[in-house]
């Protein structure tokens, strides 16, 4: 059964006069203690992040599927401008993995892409945008959660940009050793990062 976090919504109805009253919603839906996994597309909730000037502000998540099973969650403002997003991937471990030689399970979310669109000086900067920051965290808690939700342990891995590499070091990611024919920028999230990145800037 899919469960969503439900906003109770408080109005009045004056039948007599034949108008009903829009509804309100109480409070900040935040992602707290949200099955995102289980959630349709479309605005899921808010995450709490902070402008330049250091004032607090709430983003809109909109999740989004794509085709052959990727994510895509992007974070907007009230007037619908795309701050930033990111695309991620599940990749479960097979049946027949073999655990009793390789006891570690490589099951993660593999990051496709991550992108503030409102980061000046960075490749995808879009002109006119306010700037926040905690964009690139918000979003790899989302990530790290769907990881916990599939199973996948909070694995987390990715192939990092040059530009990028000391933004998710900083994050606890780390190099991950794939032999000489391997991406030698592929990151991934050891064991000992994975808690502070879920509790950074207060968590989701």
């Amino acid at each position: 059964m899919k469960v969503q976090n439900v906003n109770f919504l408080k109005y009045n109805a004056n039948l007599n006069a034949g108008n009903i009253s829009q509804p309100s919603f109480k409070g900040v839906q935040t992602l707290t203690h949200c099955n995102i996994g289980a959630m349709s597309e479309g605005i899921i909730g808010k995450v709490k992040v902070t402008k330049k000037n250091g004032q607090d502000a709430y983003l809109n998540v909109n999740k989004l599927i794509r085709i052959l099973g990727s994510e895509t969650y992007q974070l907007k403002t009230d007037k619908g401008e795309v701050i930033g997003e990111i695309e991620l991937r599940i990749n479960k471990a097979p049946e027949d993995y073999d655990r009793l030689e390789f006891p570690e399970d490589p099951s993660h979310v593999f990051v496709q892409y991550l992108r503030n669109y409102s980061r000046k000086g960075t490749p995808f900067h879009v002109e006119g945008l306010e700037e926040y920051k905690d964009i690139g965290t918000r979003l790899l808690q989302i990530a790290q959660r769907r990881s916990d939700e599939a199973r996948c342990c909070g694995n987390i891995r990715l192939i990092s940009k040059n530009e990028s590499r000391a933004f998710y070091r900083k994050l606890g990611f780390t190099k991950e050793d794939m032999g000489p024919w391997g991406n030698p920028n592929q990151l991934y999230l050891p064991p000992e990062a994975k808690e502070p990145l879920s509790r950074l800037s207060g968590g989701l």
